[in-house]
């Protein structure tokens, strides 16, 4: 699974919207968007940020990659 397909998981997995993502790591919907479709590709800090308001972080992330 590709960095966006496994944050869009853990986003829904949250109940959360795009846009609620977003105002929780101070980003756009858009460049949420962009992440999730691996259109656009985060910095380390901003991936620390994302995993954070989802719960979780970088370790535990890439802990059981495929």
């Amino acid at each position: 699974m590709s960095i966006g397909g496994k944050l869009k998981a853990l986003r829904m997995k949250n109940n959360l919207t795009q846009e609620e993502l977003g105002e929780r790591c101070d980003l756009t919907k858009g460049f949420i968007s962009q992440i999730e479709r691996d259109i656009a590709s985060p910095s380390i800090a901003t991936l620390n940020d994302i995993l954070v308001s989802l719960g979780t972080n970088l370790k535990e992330f890439f802990e059981d990659w495929e």
